[in-house]
């Protein structure tokens, strides 16, 4: 599971690893004024944000069919489901016809 620092929560309500997340930056205090995060946590925050991105990107795909991202009031687990399947199979074409037409 791929989460950004606005879930910082997660690692502790669900046990997951703490490679899920990227590193903090330390904060700044009279001991360390000039707190940074090593070039080693840079490449793997640069290297976390290159996986994130293409999550962050399919989700965006899928929810620009307007019913996947505006409140849908179908009661039907089912439906919303087939819903959630149908805009990401569109996502998925879209992407395969792209890669053809380069």
């Amino acid at each position: 599971m791929l989460a950004d620092l606005g879930y910082l929560g997660l690692v502790t309500d669900y046990d997951l690893p703490p490679q899920s997340l990227p590193h903090r930056k330390p904060r700044r205090s009279k001991k360390r004024p000039d707190a940074a995060l090593s070039d080693a946590q840079r490449a793997e925050n640069a290297t976390h944000a290159r996986r994130r991105v293409k999550v962050e990107h399919a989700i965006s795909g899928a929810k620009r069919l307007g019913c996947v991202a505006q409140t849908c009031r179908n009661k039907s687990a089912a439906f919303n489901d087939r819903l959630l399947a149908l805009a990401c199979g569109i996502w998925n074409w879209h992407l395969r016809k792209r890669k053809e037409i380069i």
